[in-house]
């Protein structure tokens, strides 16, 4: 395994990559940045980069690898780690959860104590950045993962957010249209112009947004570098055997603390929005229910004018 070496792990919000994220995180040889993109968020990059953004980018990719910020590094569930002694590590626990309960009793100031060697691998979760991903890459020569998830999926669970009001957003994002505008001409996209999207359903637009993106992140050209396009679908059908792949090729030595959360994740099904704990097939094929046929197949017919579309072309 490469020293000081740094996996992209990049996909769209409510597309498995938390829990993707936290398997990631259960080897004791990687150090886990959860979202330093959304936590420190720089509006003045483009959500789809071009080589030209490179410089401002440079710039806050240093600034987001650096984050101590308590979503950042301190991000339940916990694991062992080789660069941490056992007690810096308890003292990592401790400063965490005092950390995190001064914030909910509103009494900020206090911040995680984490003293660690140089882990020998980072991994950077996003759902901020899948369409910085080309050029972060480039910048970064990290190996990546785009994870993918079903678009009928991703909407459902985006709708179910939206409506149990789980969003920081001030409008619905099917409702953003600026942020539309500005993701067709990021994303070099003549499927539609700004009037189509005006006349298209809620379900329809987040189609466009999700096929707009993902295309984006893989017309890339990552060089050198381990590139994985991942399934959540297949992870969730045989977990084991592809985390297992995943840390192959990513030379990360498989070990028993792996195996133990993914046991334990996949034991039994919290419906909780944002918790790790679910049966992985009831989540990965719940949108059958959720999503109407004809639904399902206005989805279908807006993603299938999409390159990434050909990921689930049998899936509908």
């Amino acid at each position: 395994m490469v020293d000081n070496k740094l996996v992209l792990l990049f996909g769209m919000p409510r597309s498995g990559t938390t829990w993707i994220g936290k398997l990631l995180d259960s080897s004791q040889h990687t150090y886990y940045l959860h979202e330093p993109d959304s936590a420190q968020p720089k509006n003045n990059i483009p959500l789809i980069a071009k080589n030209h953004d490179a410089p401002l980018l440079e710039q806050s990719v240093r600034e987001w690898l650096a984050s101590k910020d308590e979503k950042v590094i301190a991000s339940r569930p916990f694991f062992r780690k080789s660069y941490m002694s056992f007690l810096d590590h308890q003292i990592f626990l401790t400063s965490s959860y005092l950390t995190k309960l001064s914030l909910k009793v509103g009494f900020p100031g206090l911040s995680p104590i984490r003293h660690q060697q140089q882990p020998q691998l980072t991994v950077w979760k996003s759902i901020e950045s899948l369409g910085r991903m080309p050029l972060i890459q480039k910048l970064t020569n990290a190996d990546s993962i785009h994870l993918l998830r079903h678009p009928c999926g991703h909407i459902a669970s985006t709708l179910r957010g939206e409506s149990s009001k789980k969003f920081s957003g001030t409008i619905p994002i099917y409702d953003d249209l600026p942020l539309f505008e500005l993701l067709l001409k990021q994303g070099d996209c003549d499927l539609f112009d700004i009037n189509d999207i005006k006349n298209m359903s809620d379900i329809e637009r987040l189609a466009v947004r999700w096929g707009i993106v993902n295309d984006s992140a893989l017309q890339a050209d990552y060089g050198d570098g381990v590139a994985i396009t991942l399934k959540y679908e297949d992870v969730c059908g045989a977990p084991l055997k592809k985390i297992q792949g995943v840390y192959e090729k990513l030379a990360i030595p498989f070990e028993q603390q792996t195996q133990n959360f993914i046991e334990y994740s996949t034991s039994k099904n919290s419906d909780s929005y944002y918790d790790t704990q679910k049966d992985p097939m009831i989540s990965a094929n719940k949108w059958q229910t959720q999503l109407t046929e004809s639904q399902q197949q206005s989805i279908k017919n807006v993603v299938s004018q999409f390159d990434v579309a050909k990921y689930y072309a049998d899936d509908f």
